[in-house]
Protein backbone atom coordinates (compact mmCIF):
# COMPACT_ATOMS: atom_id res chain seq x y z
CA UNK A 1 0.00 0.00 0.00
CA UNK A 2 2.60 3.12 0.94
CA UNK A 3 4.37 1.48 -2.07
CA UNK A 4 1.55 2.53 -4.65
CA UNK A 5 1.14 5.93 -2.90
CA UNK A 6 4.50 6.59 -3.26
CA UNK A 7 4.37 5.83 -6.88
CA UNK A 8 0.98 8.17 -7.54
CA UNK A 9 2.90 11.16 -5.90
CA UNK A 10 6.09 10.47 -8.33
CA UNK A 11 3.76 10.00 -10.99
CA UNK A 12 1.63 13.07 -9.57
CA UNK A 13 5.49 15.34 -9.73
CA UNK A 14 6.42 13.99 -12.97
CA UNK A 15 3.00 15.12 -14.94
CA UNK A 16 3.14 18.86 -12.80
CA UNK A 17 6.64 19.28 -13.99
CA UNK A 18 6.17 18.29 -17.83
CA UNK A 19 3.32 20.69 -18.10
CA UNK A 20 5.70 23.43 -16.48
CA UNK A 21 7.86 22.45 -18.99
CA UNK A 22 5.72 22.37 -21.11
CA UNK A 23 4.26 26.08 -21.07
CA UNK A 24 8.19 27.22 -20.67
CA UNK A 25 8.20 28.76 -23.81
CA UNK A 26 4.93 30.79 -23.68
CA UNK A 27 4.50 34.39 -23.51
CA UNK A 28 1.02 35.04 -21.43
CA UNK A 29 0.89 38.68 -22.28
CA UNK A 30 1.38 38.04 -25.67
CA UNK A 31 -0.57 34.60 -25.51
CA UNK A 32 -4.55 35.19 -26.88
CA UNK A 33 -7.29 32.58 -26.28
CA UNK A 34 -8.96 32.14 -29.02
CA UNK A 35 -6.77 33.20 -31.71
CA UNK A 36 -7.17 36.58 -33.24
CA UNK A 37 -6.34 36.90 -36.83
CA UNK A 38 -4.90 40.69 -36.82
CA UNK A 39 -7.09 42.47 -39.59
CA UNK A 40 -6.11 46.14 -40.59
CA UNK A 41 -8.88 48.06 -40.31
CA UNK A 42 -9.52 50.93 -42.97
CA UNK A 43 -7.39 52.55 -46.04
CA UNK A 44 -4.08 51.65 -46.81
CA UNK A 45 -2.73 55.37 -48.16
CA UNK A 46 1.03 56.09 -48.72
CA UNK A 47 2.45 59.24 -48.82
CA UNK A 48 2.96 59.30 -52.54
CA UNK A 49 -0.73 59.19 -52.92
CA UNK A 50 -1.57 62.14 -50.83
CA UNK A 51 1.46 64.21 -52.52
CA UNK A 52 -0.52 63.54 -55.81
CA UNK A 53 -3.45 64.58 -54.57
CA UNK A 54 -4.06 68.48 -56.31
CA UNK A 55 -6.33 71.04 -55.27
CA UNK A 56 -8.95 71.09 -58.15
CA UNK A 57 -9.39 67.65 -58.79
CA UNK A 58 -13.40 65.78 -59.27
CA UNK A 59 -14.12 62.64 -56.84
CA UNK A 60 -13.47 60.70 -59.70
CA UNK A 61 -9.71 61.70 -59.87
CA UNK A 62 -9.44 61.37 -56.24
CA UNK A 63 -10.78 57.82 -56.68
CA UNK A 64 -8.65 56.83 -59.35
CA UNK A 65 -5.52 57.68 -57.21
CA UNK A 66 -6.71 56.85 -53.65
CA UNK A 67 -9.79 54.72 -53.96
CA UNK A 68 -13.42 55.44 -52.65
CA UNK A 69 -13.25 55.88 -48.61
CA UNK A 70 -14.58 52.80 -46.54
CA UNK A 71 -17.13 55.13 -44.87
CA UNK A 72 -18.81 58.65 -45.58
CA UNK A 73 -20.94 60.97 -43.80
CA UNK A 74 -24.27 60.80 -44.74
CA UNK A 75 -25.56 64.56 -44.01
CA UNK A 76 -22.23 65.84 -46.20
CA UNK A 77 -21.44 64.06 -49.23
CA UNK A 78 -19.00 66.07 -49.58
CA UNK A 79 -16.95 65.20 -47.42
CA UNK A 80 -14.98 62.21 -47.98
CA UNK A 81 -13.01 60.53 -44.90
CA UNK A 82 -10.08 57.70 -44.64
CA UNK A 83 -9.06 55.73 -41.70
CA UNK A 84 -6.76 53.47 -40.80
CA UNK A 85 -6.12 51.76 -37.88
CA UNK A 86 -3.10 48.71 -37.16
CA UNK A 87 -3.84 46.97 -34.11
CA UNK A 88 -1.35 44.26 -32.68
CA UNK A 89 -2.25 41.95 -29.80
CA UNK A 90 -4.74 44.86 -29.03
CA UNK A 91 -3.12 47.85 -28.94
CA UNK A 92 -2.77 50.17 -31.59
CA UNK A 93 0.11 50.33 -33.53
CA UNK A 94 -0.39 52.70 -36.45
CA UNK A 95 -3.27 55.14 -37.08
CA UNK A 96 -4.20 58.04 -39.31
CA UNK A 97 -7.26 60.11 -40.50
CA UNK A 98 -7.30 61.76 -43.85
CA UNK A 99 -10.28 64.15 -44.45
CA UNK A 100 -10.93 65.57 -48.29
CA UNK A 101 -13.10 68.11 -48.57
CA UNK A 102 -15.39 69.03 -51.82
CA UNK A 103 -17.79 71.40 -53.34
CA UNK A 104 -20.70 70.77 -54.81
CA UNK A 105 -19.91 70.56 -58.31
CA UNK A 106 -17.15 67.36 -56.67
CA UNK A 107 -14.34 69.79 -56.94
CA UNK A 108 -11.72 69.04 -54.17
CA UNK A 109 -11.18 72.23 -52.17
CA UNK A 110 -8.79 70.66 -49.10
CA UNK A 111 -7.06 68.02 -47.73
CA UNK A 112 -6.42 67.29 -44.10
CA UNK A 113 -4.52 65.07 -42.39
CA UNK A 114 -3.84 63.40 -38.90
CA UNK A 115 -1.23 60.72 -38.15
CA UNK A 116 1.39 60.48 -40.59
CA UNK A 117 0.76 57.90 -43.62
CA UNK A 118 2.61 55.11 -44.80
CA UNK A 119 5.97 56.54 -46.48
CA UNK A 120 6.71 55.07 -49.89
Amino acid sequence: MKLFRNSVVIYLYCIIAILIVGCGGVKFSEWRFPYMYPVQQGNYITSSQINQLKLGMTKDQVAMLIGHPVNQFMFNQNQWNYMFQQNTNDKLVKSYNVNLNFNESNILLSVESVGQVFAK
